[in-house]
C-alpha cells in the first residue's frame, strides 16, 4: 500500500530490448544503487498484466518500452498504469520519433516526469508546456558509464604495443536520422580514403558483416591506437510520421531507399532549429579502454570539450592530414587518453550510480507533490483491487491460451536476452494443436453423426420394409376375403341360375336310378354342357324308360 514516502518502484520494460548490455545496465540502475524495492514487469506488445500496479508506489517506464509507436505496448499495459495512482516516471531516448504520438501518449496514461536527453534549450520545441502540461522535465544521458566495466575491463595495451593506428566501425543508417546519421557512414567512408591515398594502415569497416559485439568489441577497442566517432541522436523530428511518409514516397517512386543527399530539401528545413547530438556509450568505452578518441567536433551532451578531451576533427576534413600526421605521436595521444578517463570515469559523474541518485532525488521530490496520500487512502479503503485482465472464464480458448504465454507479474530482475522468434513460435504451435484438436474432435463427432444418421437410415429402412410386408399381408388378406365373398356370391347367385334348373331335371330323371351306377355319373359330368334340346330328348327317353 503506497505511504507517505515511497518504498516500492515497478520498472515497466520491453524484453525485445535486454540483447544490449546499456539496456540492462541502465535498468538495473535503481536497485543497484538505492535502497528502494524495485520490481520489473514486461509491456511490450500482448503482456498480459493479471496484478494491482497500486501495490507499488512509483512506476518508471524504460525508454525501451516505446511509446512513440502506437500499439507497441500492450492495451492491459496501458489501462494498468492510467488507473495507477502512484507516480509516473517515464524515460525517453529517441525523442526525434514520432514525438507528437509520444505527446498523446503521455497525455493519456497520465506521466508526471519525464527524462530525456535533449538539452534543456530544446524543451520549448520538443516538449512544449501546451502538449505537455504539469509534466516535470528532466535531462540525462543515452547511456552511462557501467561500473561493472571497469571492475571488468581486459588487460590496457599500452599504446606503442596497438598496431592499429586508426581503426572505426559504422554504417549508413538512412536518410531519416539526418545529418547526424549520415555522419556515422560519411567520417568511415572518407576517412578510409584519406588513409589509402596516404598508405596509412586503418582497420575501418562500414558493412555490417564486420560490426563486433562483446569480448570481441573490447578486444578490438584494446588493440586500436585511435577510435574514431561521432554524436549519435537526430536533429529531424519526425513529429507525425510526415518525414517517415516521404522517405517511403521516394522509395516508391525510385525503387531504393533515399540516401541522405536524396532528401536534403526535406531534411535541412527539419534539423534548422536543433542541435541536440548526444555522447555515445561508445565515448564511455574508449574512455575505460584508455583509447584515444578522433570524433567529428560536437558538444556531446557538454561531458567532453573539443581537443581536451577528444581529438576534434572538422567535418569537412579540412584538419585531417594533421591528426593523421600525428598518429604516432604517443605523448600526444596518451593525454587525450588520459583526460577523457578522468572526464568521464574517475569523476563518476556519469556512471549509472549517477542515473540513480538522479532519479531517487526527483522521485523524493515529486512523490508529495503528485500523490495525494489522502485519496491513495481512500481508494485503499473503499476501491477494488484493479486488476487489468478480463475473467478468464470470459475469453475464447484462443485466447486463454495466448494468456497463458503473455502472463506477465513483477520479477526481481529484468529478463535478458529473451528470444521473441521462441515463444511465439511457442505460442503458434500451441494454437496449431488446440486447432489441431479441435478438428480431430470435429472429425470424431462427424463420423459419430454419419453413424447415428446411417443407423437411423437402418431403422428406417427396416420400419419402411416392415410396413411394405404388413401392407402386403394386409392387401392379400383383402384380395382372399373378397375373393371369398365373390366367390361366395356367384354360388349363392348360381343356385338361381338356369342351370340349377336342368340340374333339378336331371334328379328328377335319374331319381330312379342308382347313384353311382355309370350312366348316371357320366350324366351328371356333362349334363351342364350338353345342348337344351339334347338334354331335353334324353330325359324324354329316361322318363319313357
Amino acid at each position: 500500500m503506497p505511504g507517505s514516502r515511497p518504498r516500492r518502484i515497478l520498472v515497466a520494460y520491453s524484453k525485445a530490448s535486454t540483447f544490449t548490455s546499456t539496456t540492462v545496465d541502465y535498468l538495473l540502475a535503481l536497485k543497484k544503487f538505492t535502497d528502494y524495492e524495485v520490481h520489473y514487469v514486461h509491456c511490450a506488445l500482448d503482456a498480459r498484466m493479471t496484478f494491482d500496479f497500486n501495490e507499488y508506489d512509483v512506476l518508471f517506464h524504460n525508454y525501451c518500452g516505446r511509446l512513440c509507436f502506437e500499439g507497441y505496448v500492450s492495451p492491459d499495459y496501458e489501462r494498468a498504469v492510467a488507473n495507477f495512482r502512484g507516480l509516473k516516471i517515464i524515460a525517453v531516448q529517441d525523442d526525434y520519433d514520432r514525438t507528437a504520438t509520444f505527446h498523446r501518449a503521455l497525455r493519456r496514461m497520465g506521466f508526471h516526469v519525464l527524462l530525456t536527453c535533449i538539452q534543456r534549450e530544446f524543451w520549448p520545441l520538443a516538449y512544449p508546456a501546451s502538449e505537455l502540461p504539469g509534466v516535470h522535465i528532466i535531462q540525462g544521458l543515452t547511456g552511462y558509464m557501467p561500473e561493472k566495466l571497469l571492475e571488468n575491463r581486459p588487460a590496457i595495451l599500452p599504446l606503442d604495443q596497438r598496431l592499429v593506428p586508426i581503426a572505426y566501425r559504422g554504417r549508413d543508417i538512412g536518410a531519416k536520422y539526418g545529418r547526424l546519421g549520415y555522419d556515422k557512414f560519411f567520417l568511415g567512408q572518407q576517412m578510409i580514403q584519406l588513409c589509402e591515398e596516404r598508405g596509412l594502415p586503418h582497420d575501418i569497416a562500414m558493412d555490417d558483416a564486420s560490426r563486433l559485439y562483446g569480448d570481441a568489441w573490447f578486444e578490438f577497442l584494446g588493440s586500436s591506437r585511435t577510435m574514431l566517432g561521432s554524436e549519435s541522436g537526430s536533429n529531424a523530428f519526425d513529429y507525425d510520421g510526415d518525414l517517415e511518409a516521404a522517405l517511403a514516397a521516394f522509395e516508391r517512386e525510385h525503387g531504393r531507399k533515399p540516401s541522405y543527399q536524396d532528401v536534403r530539401d526535406i531534411l535541412d528545413p527539419l534539423e534548422a532549429p536543433f542541435n541536440v547530438g548526444q555522447i555515445s556509450p561508445r565515448a564511455f568505452e574508449c574512455a575505460v579502454m584508455m583509447t584515444p578518441m578522433i570524433l567529428f567536433k560536437g558538444s556531446y551532451s557538454g561531458a567532453m570539450e573539443p581537443d581536451v578531451h577528444y581529438i576534434s576533427l572538422e567535418k569537412d576534413f579540412s584538419n585531417a592530414d594533421a591528426i593523421l600526421s600525428r598518429l604516432d605521436d604517443l605523448d600526444y595521444l596518451q593525454g587525450f587518453a588520459d583526460r577523457a578517463f578522468a572526464r568521464l570515469v574517475s569523476s563518476g559523474q556519469y556512471g549509472y550510480q549517477t542515473l540513480a541518485h538522479q532519479l531517487r532525488d526527483t522521485i523524493e521530490e515529486q512523490y508529495p507533490l503528485r500523490v495525494n496520500q489522502y485519496w491513495v487512502r481512500y481508494c485503499e479503503s473503499t476501491r477494488s483491487r484493479f486488476v487489468t485482465l478480463d475473467r478468464l472464464s470470459d475469453l475464447s480458448e484462443i485466447e486463454r491460451i495466448k494468456h497463458k504465454f503473455m502472463i506477465e507479474i513483477p520479477t526481481e530482475y529484468p529478463t535478458e536476452n529473451f528470444d521473441y522468434n521462441a515463444l511465439y513460435d511457442e505460442l503458434a504451435n500451441a494454437i496449431e494443436k488446440h486447432h489441431h484438436t479441435i478438428a480431430e474432435e470435429e472429425l470424431l463427432l462427424s463420423e459419430k453423426e454419419i453413424m447415428k444418421f446411417e443407423e437411423i437410415e437402418r431403422l428406417r429402412l427396416k420400419k419402411i420394409e416392415r410396413l411394405r410386408l404388413e401392407e402386403t399381408e394386409r392387401f392379400r388378406s383383402e384380395k382372399l376375403k373378397l375373393i371369398i365373398v365373390k366367390e361366395q356370391g356367384i354360388i349363392e347367385s348360381a343356385k338361381g341360375s338356369p342351370n340349377s334348373t336342368h340340374d333339378s331335371q336331371l334328379d328328377r330323371v335319374i331319381i330312379s336310378v342308382p347313384g353311382n351306377h355309370v350312366i348316371v355319373r357320366t350324366l351328371r359330368a356333362s349334363w351342364r354342357v350338353m345342348p337344351e334340346r339334347l338334354r331335353f330328348n334324353l330325359s324324354r327317353l329316361l322318363r319313357l324308360s
